[in-house]
């Protein structure tokens, strides 16, 4: 069971580093048709927490800020 659960945790992780992924790529694109950050946050919640969460080492490790 313990190799189970640790080759579900694994996946697990790949799967969240696609989507993250994922959904980096769409922020750009919608960055270039002019969204800005706050309206991401306002009509989609939870992509825009997904996104901050895909960021947050970058962000963290740049210093930049939200504007």
């Amino acid at each position: 069971m313990t190799e189970r659960l640790a080759a579900v945790a694994a996946l697990c992780r790949s799967v969240d580093t696609v989507l993250d992924s994922l959904v980096v790529q769409a922020a750009a694109e919608a960055a270039e048709e002019g969204w800005t950050a706050a309206r991401m946050a306002a009509e989609q919640s939870g992509y825009y927490a997904r996104l901050q969460r895909a960021l947050l080492p970058t962000v963290a490790g740049a210093g930049l800020t939200e504007q």
